[in-house]
């Protein structure tokens, strides 16, 4: 890449800042600086979501554009929240109502704890042209319980316990979230790839 300008294509505020920590050596800009809305997440898969935000940011801004898709897979709860991670007790659902909603789940499974992994796919569009597109994904495998711990983090963190780990998401400082996450690894091997353009 010429220029190490690259569009987030997120009005997730905890994403943008860990793309910025993650990215240092890029000029990471949230889309709304250039007043674009999230698009809607039609796609049937995390990797078709993450296209749909990244070739939309780019199309509007003419600048290499990453979007990321995301979420929590528990396999014991028919893999829910899944695709629908962000907006898992409705559309205007705030990060403690979908937590909520994930442990009243558990708990009428009688689950206390269990196996949970986070997915991340991140795409970039615009490097060579519109409609070059890299992909790339990253899991973080752990257990999901139903007590919380931790003020950091955002989403499920203060939920989900990462393998090897006696600590949730929220209380590991962001350099060791960053580390070990989907999306830390994800972003890993997006570095990868861009070095090599």
């Amino acid at each position: 890449m010429k220029e190490n300008k690259l569009i987030i294509a997120s009005s997730n505020k905890g994403k943008i800042s860990e793309f910025q920590e993650i990215l240092p050596n890029f000029k990471c800009i949230p889309q709304s600086v250039f007043n674009i809305s999230d698009v809607e997440e039609t796609g049937k898969d995390f990797e078709e979501n993450a296209v749909l935000k990244a070739k939309n940011a780019f199309m509007k801004t003419n600048i290499p554009s990453v979007g990321d898709d995301s979420g929590l897979i528990v396999p014991a709860i028919n893999n829910e929240p899944g695709l629908y991670s962000a907006r898992y007790a409705g559309l205007n659902a705030t990060d403690s109502d979908n937590r909520k909603k994930l442990i009243s789940k558990l708990k009428e499974r009688k689950l206390e704890s269990t196996y949970a992994y986070f997915f991340c796919c991140i795409v970039i569009a615009g490097v060579k042209d519109e409609n070059d597109v890299i992909v790339c994904s990253g899991k973080v495998e752990g257990m999901i319980k139903t007590f919380e711990r931790g003020e950091k983090g955002f989403g499920y963190d203060s939920m989900f316990y990462p393998e090897g780990y006696s600590d949730s998401f929220a209380e590991l400082n962001s350099l060791e979230k960053n580390e070990i996450s989907h999306r830390g690894v994800a972003l890993k091997k997006l570095i990868n790839k861009l070095n090599k353009t």
